[in-house]
Formats: C-alpha cells, structure tokens, sequence
C-alpha cells in the first residue's frame, strides 16, 4: 500500500538538496594540470552545468548566451551557489571532461539518505505475505548519445560496425529506479554507464554494466532490500544466482519465443495438476483478468539450472482488448500473492514510461549532445541530467508548493512550468527556492525581486 504523506519536509526543499549537491561537489579533485586559481573552479563548472541541466537549457550555447546577465548570475549565486561565475561552453567542456564520473555519482546517495530520514522511502514500500521492508528496483539499459562516423570518438565510445563506412558510435547507460504500483514518482539510484572499459577491445553491454550496477547498489545502500524488476534479456540462470547472491529478490519478464523449456515444464506440470488458476471480474471497469501459476520449475533444461516460480497473466480490457504477461520470480506463489506479484512485475514499466519517456521528451533532453569531449564529458553530463530529474522527483513526490505550481500549469505538464522557471530565473532576482515557487504560484505584481522566504 501507499501512505499518506506529510508536506512539511523542509530539509527536502529544492534549495537544501541543491546544497548538498553543491557539498558534494566541493570535494571534487581538479584534474586539470597546472590550475590557475584565479579561473573557474571545477565546483563552479559542475553547479553550472547542474543548473544548465535542471533548468531544462537545450543547450550550453543557449545558457552561454544568457550566463552573463545580471539577473542570472544573481541567481546561479544565489540558488545554484555558484560562488564566483558560470564558465563558457567551452570551458565547461574542457573542465568536466576530465573528471572521474564517480564524482557525480556521489550525490545521489545522499539525497535518498535525505528521503529515508524524512520516512517518505516507506511510501515505496512493497509488502507481500510476509516479506516487509523491500522495495522494487527497476532496471533498464537506455541510449544517451550517438554520433556518425565523421565524428571522432571519445575513450568511453562504443563503436558498432567497426571498419566500415558506417561505422558510428554510441554511449549508453543502465538506470535504476526506486518504483511503486501506486506511485506516479520514481527515485533514480546513481545510474552506470555502459562505456567502452579502460583496456578493452570490446564494447561493454548491458549485461556487462549491470553487474557494475548491482555492485555499487549494494556498496551505496548495503541495508536496503530489494525486489528487482528486469526485462526478458536477464531471465537466465547468472542474472537470478547473481541477484540471490546479493541477498535480493526478482521479478522478471519471460516471454515464450526466448524459454521454450520453461514453457515446456509450465505445460508438464499442468498435467501433473501442480499449476494453479484464478479468474478474476471487476464488473465496475469491465476487466476480466485470469492467473496461471507454479512453483518450483526449471528455468532451462541446463543441470545447474536455477529453480524459478512462474506466473502468467491475462486480462481482457473494457475495449476487450487482451494483454498478457509472464513473470519468472523466487517469492512464493500463491493464491494470496499473485497480484501483489503481479502489480510488481507491470511496474517495470515506470522505468519506461516515467523515467526514459520523461528524461527523453519531457525537457530533459538526454539525448542532447551537450558536448562529446575526449574522456568523460558526455557521461558526466547524463550523470547530472539524471540527478536534476531525481529533485525534481523528490519535489513532485513531498514539496506542496512545487506541487501546486505543476499543477496550476497547462494541463499539469512538466513542460510548461519549466518554461515559467526559466523566464524568472533570466529577468527576475531570485533569492529563494521558496519564494520562486510561492510567485509562480501567486504572481508577484510589477516587482522584479523575489526576496522574501515562505518557510
């Protein structure tokens, strides 16, 4: 279930999570050889890029161009804590290209430490018989850049169709999501980057990247426990012994096409009477939804093959349009669990839809090439991409007046109130989260200032 939450999370607020951002990235080495003091700090660049980013600019050149005004450099000062100035887009590239992606990897942890202090991870909490305190963790490989061949590559490059004339290459990623059937919000972990690996002649892979993945997960939230949502490509016996090694549970997608043999021992052990039915009718939205279940199956015909739980669904909608789906899991199957387990396993989709969709269409602009540079440029930037979604999701999630200002906007779209953000943060003097916020939400008159705090 969902629980109710409560609205006065202050230490949550849009301005204290970008201040630990900006702790964070106070402790960044400088890479760079021969640093003049006197020049950009590589905080400055990384708070300018993070404010490029959650501001939603469509690119380095446009906030280039309005870096300088004094409205804006008031507020990346103010709201940013950009303590001297923002860089030009070239020396943005030229300082963050160099840094060690785990860098910006490390704010994410924090603020999900700010979000479990607040208690508002147990509204994430997936229950299920009488397994407690677990929560769902959906993972998807996504693309986050690509070029042709005329473009030289980065040492993080993957490259297809090596040698030939079209021959380009690619950066991707894998990203988890904190999910819930009865939330709208996600909570994105620090993502992994799907990159060529330093002495490698083959191009890294999802497979590969997810390992890294779990890994850090563990390392980052070692007393979280969870329950992880993949797609049919992990449905194999490493995947499922890895996550059980880690003391995890799954849910993962089986389609037929790719386990003939698990389709093969659900039919044998419907003969033996060992797979059990329920049918389901919610007559008030005219949905019929049908369970088929069993424990205890092979995955394939492999002697060392793990032993998984199976469970298909079917549900014929209002339109009588049929859907189906089938899980491979190891919790336990039963007449008390199949739905939980079911509602789980179509939450994967919130990686899909309010995750990719939103970071990809939503003005996020992920796949925007900001820059490619000569090391770690474009995976820097997708990393602060993604923490500037994860704020905004902590606000959607708790922040009443964040809240109210998306929804006071043109049919509640995230779009429409990143546009009003950006309009007062180029012409307005802004001092405060909240004040930004309460003006949006109330108008401010003919003022040109937003002093005041609302907390």
């Amino acid at each position: 279930m969902a629980y109710l939450l409560q609205n006065n999370r202050k230490h949550l607020s849009a301005g204290n999570m970008i201040s630990l951002i900006s702790e964070g990235f106070n402790s960044i080495t400088d890479y760079r050889k021969n640093v003049d003091t006197r020049k950009i700090s590589v905080h400055d660049a990384s708070m300018s890029a993070f404010a490029m980013l959650h501001l939603k600019y469509p690119s380095l050149l446009s906030f280039e161009r309005e870096k300088s005004e004094p409205s804006v450099r008031h507020n990346l000062k103010h709201l940013y804590h950009v303590k001297n100035r923002a860089p030009c887009d070239t020396s943005m590239r030229e300082i963050l290209d160099p840094q060690d992606p785990a860098d910006f990897k490390k704010p994410y942890k924090l603020l999900l430490s700010e979000v479990q202090r607040a208690g508002l991870l147990k509204s994430f909490e997936f229950r299920i018989g009488s397994l407690k305190n677990h929560y769902l963790l959906a993972i998807d490989g996504t693309g986050i850049f690509h070029t042709s061949n005329n473009k030289k590559p980065c040492q993080e490059c993957c490259t297809k169709n090596k040698g030939k004339t079209n021959e380009a290459h690619y950066h991707q990623m894998m990203a988890a999501c904190i999910v819930h059937p009865e939330q709208k919000t996600v909570l994105p972990l620090a993502p992994e980057a799907i990159v060529l690996q330093d002495g490698a002649s083959k191009n890294d892979c999802e497979k590969t990247a997810i390992k890294r993945l779990f890994s850090t997960i563990k390392k980052n939230h070692p007393r979280l426990k969870f329950v992880i949502l993949l797609d049919g490509l992990y449905a194999d016996n490493p995947t499922t012994s890895l996550i059980k090694d880690y003391g995890w549970h799954y849910i993962i997608v089986a389609k037929d096409g790719n386990h003939t043999s698990l389709v093969e021992a659900m039919d044998s052990a419907d003969k033996e009477g060992k797979v059990r039915r329920i049918e389901r009718t919610n007559d008030e939205v005219n949905i019929k939804q049908w369970y088929r279940y069993a424990n205890n199956l092979s995955l394939n015909k492999s002697a060392c093959a793990e032993h998984v739980n199976v469970l298909d669904f079917v549900e014929i909608d209002k339109k009588d349009k049929k859907h189906t789906w089938c899980w491979i899991t190891d919790l336990k199957l039963n007449e008390m669990t199949v739905e939980a387990i079911m509602k789980g396993g179509r939450c994967r989709w919130h990686i899909e839809n309010q995750t990719f969709n939103t970071l990809k269409n939503q003005g996020y602009n992920l796949e925007h090439n900001y820059g490619h540079g000569e090391k770690h440029l474009t995976t820097n930037l997708a990393y602060l991409t993604v923490l500037a979604f994860l704020v905004d999701q902590i606000q959607e999630l708790c922040c009443p007046q964040f809240q109210q200002a998306l929804k006071g906007r043109s049919k509640g779209t995230r779009i429409a109130l990143w546009k009003w953000i950006q309009n007062y943060f180029l012409n307005w003097l802004i001092k405060t989260w909240q004040g930004l916020f309460y003006t949006i939400i109330n108008g401010a008159g003919e003022a040109k200032i937003i002093p005041f705090d609302t907390s």
